[in-house]
């Protein structure tokens, strides 16, 4: 049966599938309380969210995974995850941040990467931002991949980037999906995704990942 996601009573569906179950209840009550985001569920390991998602249920619109569960971890449920709901964004949602699982998150198909640290504030901000077509990340995880990749400038690889898009570009690593870009630079959502276009045909990249990697090595974002 081919599943598809939507908001429950106006409201962004969420799960949370993490071990810690005073974790759980405490954000989930924490998300409940917001005027935009509904966590219907909560699960304490992969291999029980997979098996929901395999009978007949609404599935969520945004999933929030911890990283190191018994059995399946959440970098191993990534992709029965996905297949079971495909629809689903998944955002990690975790106390580790190595270069290694994050890469890997990001690789198997994670749609953002946050730390336990986060306030439900970012976490909300995030939800919306994923729903929007956003990628976000922890302040830090975003440091993470400049100080990972950054490389010596060269002074001629501009790649001809106009202001308008080298700012549009770091909106972009910022996390900032096309609609919040178009917002917060008082431009139409068609004229950000023309620039989009543009600075993906310049770079050579195809996606928002590859983008924000090839920005901070070639530092044309500080």
């Amino acid at each position: 049966m081919n599943k598809t996601h939507k908001q429950v009573h106006n409201k962004i569906n969420v799960w949370i599938i993490d071990d810690t179950e005073s974790f759980c209840i405490i954000l989930s009550e924490a998300l409940n309380r917001s005027s935009t985001v509904l966590c219907s569920q909560y699960m304490l390991s992969c291999r029980s969210a997979i098996k929901e998602l395999q009978n007949d249920v609404e599935p969520p619109t945004v999933i929030l995974l911890d990283i190191k569960m018994p059995g399946v971890s959440g970098i191993d449920g990534i992709i029965p995850l996905k297949k079971n709901s495909p629809g689903s964004y998944i955002i990690m949602l975790t106390s580790h941040d190595s270069d290694s699982e994050i890469k890997l998150a990001m690789k198997r198909g994670a749609n953002g990467y946050l730390l336990k640290t986060s306030t439900t504030a970012d976490i909300i901000r995030s939800i919306e931002s994923a729903v929007q077509g956003g990628m976000p990340f922890d302040s830090s995880i975003t440091k993470k991949f400049m100080d990972a990749y950054i490389g010596s400038k060269n002074e001629e690889s501009t790649y001809n980037l106009s202001e308008r898009e080298k700012g549009i570009v770091k909106l972009f690593a910022e996390g900032l999906s096309t609609e919040e870009i178009s917002q917060k630079l008082f431009i139409s959502f068609n004229t950000v995704n023309t620039h989009r276009r543009n600075i993906f045909a310049k770079l050579d990249v195809h996606t928002r990942h590859g983008l924000v990697v090839k920005a901070y090595k070639e530092r044309l974002i500080e």
